[in-house]
């Protein structure tokens, strides 16, 4: 067991081995699941279900301490950690999550953002902008994060994690707890706009996904501090239970349009 304390600021320990993690504080209302390989089959490179880790990676909801249940709820907020196994599914494509968009707010045009934070392994955010029919994507990035690092998600972009690494990911989320998920888009092009793949020389090939057709090109762009929302490297992302004014953003991204506009957060 590994333990995760001082990194995630919750008491939890991770068993590579057996993809799991032993929660042992008073953790009141977690809600656990897995995604299979057969889950996530309509979202891969290839159809058909092949080889792989199965499940590909699970996922702990609501994953917060009894002495922080009240004010999360009543922020209209929710704590969750993913963790995604290693290795790659049917020869090539990389473990990675299936991958969504969020609701748009009623009466803002914004999409609900969200932040995670790595807290073991280093993992890539495939991020990307589609039109409003979901018929084009008009913008690709590509975040690499590592222990400690957060990636903010802007309004309007979909995203999915992706596992490149020979170990586990394990990742954390803030984001509002009410808001909807949008999967059609991942499920109807099979995955995000590009596909990381191993190759035969041990490297990593990012393939365009031929099913969008024409597709921008993909920008590489790294993972920043940001204090104004309390995202900085030395202090855990779950220690912002104590402080949720800083993610107010969250729930009412058109307070704070300028602040999380994409060109803004990533300086470029």
């Amino acid at each position: 067991m590994i333990d995760l304390q001082k990194i995630s600021g919750l008491p939890i320990f991770l068993d590579k081995k057996n993809l799991e993690l032993e929660l042992r504080g008073d953790f009141p209302s977690v809600k656990k699941s897995a995604r299979t390989l057969a889950e996530l089959e309509p979202y891969l490179k290839t159809s058909g279900v092949g080889s792989g880790p199965d499940p590909v990676y699970r996922m702990w909801r609501e994953a917060h301490l009894e002495s922080d249940d009240q004010n999360i709820g009543v922020r209209n907020l929710r704590y969750d950690l993913t963790l995604l196994a290693q290795g790659r599914i049917n020869g090539d494509e990389f473990v990675k999550t299936a991958g969504h968009f969020h609701e748009v707010k009623t009466g803002t045009g914004l999409g609900y953002p969200e932040i995670y934070e790595v807290l073991s392994g280093r993992g890539y955010f495939l991020i990307q902008k589609m039109d409003e029919a979901f018929s084009r994507a008009e913008e690709v990035y590509l975040i690499e994060a590592a222990p400690k690092e957060k990636v903010l998600v802007p309004p309007g972009f979909g995203h999915t994690t992706i596992n490149v690494y020979d170990e586990p990911l394990l990742v954390a989320n803030w984001v509002g707890a009410t808001m909807s998920y949008n999967y059609e888009p991942y499920k109807k092009y099979r995955g995000a706009a590009y596909h990381l793949v191993g190759n035969e020389v041990g490297g990593i090939d990012i393939l365009k996904n031929s099913n969008y057709g024409d597709v921008p090109e993909i920008k590489k762009i790294k993972a920043r501090e940001l204090p104004k929302f309390g995202l900085i490297e030395s202090r855990p992302m779950y220690e912002l239970a104590r402080d949720l004014n800083k993610l107010r953003f969250l729930n009412y991204p058109e307070e704070f349009a300028n602040d999380i506009d994409t060109k803004i957060i990533y300086n470029f």
